[in-house]
């Protein structure tokens, strides 16, 4: 009603403000960012700084249990277990991991599943601000695949598949554990942050396999997008047909058969002898 009422997008709010859970509602916006978005005609970040967070942010920033990991898999789409029940309500006191998360979640830097005690992060807005903590802590390599995004996306987009392949290995760094190739969510997570820029024009859908050792993204276009739908599927020391070759097999496109007409499909293989990417990239023919 509100969009209608202001001519505004309704996509483009729930993009940056929906994501929040409370009791049984899947979906609650952020309302003050929400009005103030209306206001200005336009959706960016209203996001105001707390000293709560300040005070948490200094764990994040040493890696405290392992937080900065979790940071970085949330930035790519995933979520991570909490046990909110621990945390005594006061946000001088952090004894745990569990605690820093629990006081995200207050101050709403993160989104809460009861169902699964699982948080996450919940919106492109929120996702702004910790991509900003993730500078202002000079998580080098992370940041720099997040700042070659876009370029990854344009050349995948215009089918350059010697770009995309170096585009992925920036994002793979041995020396960054969040980064390093444990097992398939690692995968998706190197992918996610590879592809992080594409958020802004997909709604991507990370996919898991198990004990198949692959991991992939199906990136879906936003309304008013005039963009390819694209499938990415990532193999462990095969060919990038190979990955193609599995895309097909598993009919994937099925899941995006609306797209049929305009759908691209990345095979990216990864050698783990020589550490290098490379990459096949076809337009999808039913």
């Amino acid at each position: 009603m509100l969009a209608d009422k202001h001519h505004a997008d309704y996509d483009e709010l729930e993009k940056w403000y929906d994501g929040y859970q409370i009791g049984d509602e899947p979906s609650v916006f952020n309302p003050n960012s929400v009005m103030s978005a209306l206001r200005s005609r336009r959706c960016r970040s209203f996001w105001a700084s707390t000293g709560a967070y300040d005070a948490v942010a200094g764990y994040i920033r040493m890696n405290y249990e392992g937080l900065k990991d979790d940071i970085v898999q949330m930035l790519a789409g995933g979520r991570c277990k909490v046990n909110p029940t621990k945390f005594q309500n006061d946000m001088s006191v952090i004894r745990g991991k569990d605690d820093v998360f629990t006081v995200l979640i207050h101050l709403g830097y993160l989104s809460y599943d009861w169902r699964k005690n699982e948080c996450y992060i919940p919106n492109y807005e929120v996702a702004g601000e910790m991509v900003n903590a993730v500078e202002d802590n000079n998580w080098t390599h992370v940041v720099k695949a997040l700042n070659a995004s876009e370029q990854l996306l344009q050349a995948t987009l215009s089918g350059n598949e010697e770009a995309v392949a170096r585009g992925i290995d920036a994002a793979h760094d041995e020396h960054t554990s969040i980064l390093s190739y444990n097992d398939e969510n690692s995968l998706s997570c190197v992918l996610s942050i590879a592809y992080y820029y594409a958020v802004n024009d997909y709604v991507i859908h990370r996919e898991y396999a198990s004990g198949k050792g692959f991991a992939d993204l199906v990136l879906i276009p936003r309304k008013n997008v005039d963009s390819p739908a694209i499938v990415i599927e990532l193999k462990y020391n095969r060919d990038a047909d190979t990955a193609i070759s599995q895309i097909k097999r598993r009919n994937y496109p099925e899941k995006v058969a609306q797209y049929a007409d305009d759908l691209l499909l990345v095979g990216i293989s990864y050698d783990r002898e020589t550490k290098q990417h490379e990459c096949h990239i076809e337009k999808y023919e039913a």
